[in-house]
């Protein structure tokens, strides 16, 4: 019995370091700033973004679980050891899976998770969240963004607001429910 629990135990810590592995590459990538010349400071953050990009990070580990799943599934299948339609069972629950939630999290592809502004206010990096979950650091001059109050209104404002670029990038900036640093600068800037 007390090997037992020992390996319960053991199985639970497993299972909780994958849940923070999974939330991790998010959570702690950090800009370099020793190697760059400027100096940048945090003017926004949205901390859920982590667990908008584990979320997003699902459909990588379902697909993976498919691709093992499926093949698993028709070799059991073809030596009778399973039932018939065990194949199609899997294929469809693993595509359908995949459909389901590629589409619930395109929601969240382009949501920024942090925004850090020079000191001489010329350069804007944007950490934001890309379809799979991982993410996407850029760095771009302040021309570059169309300041938010040159964007026609739209419904959506009352949620997010849709900060986009000269090349036509849009973002989502969840201003309400994330934590500003520096609003005078963040304003002076990006407005």
């Amino acid at each position: 019995m007390s090997s037992l629990l020992k390996l319960s135990t053991t199985h639970l810590r497993n299972i909780k370091q994958l849940s923070l592995i999974a939330i991790r590459p998010y959570a702690t990538k950090k800009f370099d700033e020793q190697n760059s010349s400027t100096k940048f400071e945090t003017v926004f953050s949205f901390p859920t973004v982590r667990y908008m990009a584990f979320i997003n990070r699902l459909k990588v580990y379902h697909f993976a679980a498919t691709a093992i799943v499926v093949p698993g599934a028709g070799a059991l299948e073809m030596m009778n050891i399973v039932d018939s339609h065990t194949f199609l069972a899997a294929s469809y629950i693993g595509i359908t899976g995949l459909i389901v939630l590629s589409l619930a999290t395109l929601p969240f592809r382009n949501i920024i998770g942090h925004l850090y502004i020079s000191e001489d206010n010329k350069q804007i990096k944007i950490s934001s969240l890309d379809f799979w979950g991982r993410r996407v650091d850029r760095i771009i001059a302040t021309e570059e963004w169309v300041p938010l109050l040159d964007l026609p209104p739209k419904i959506i404002d009352a949620i997010y607001l849709t900060p986009q670029l000269m090349d036509g990038t849009k973002y989502k900036l969840l201003v309400r429910y994330g934590k500003i640093y520096n609003a005078e600068k963040m304003g002076h800037v990006l407005e």
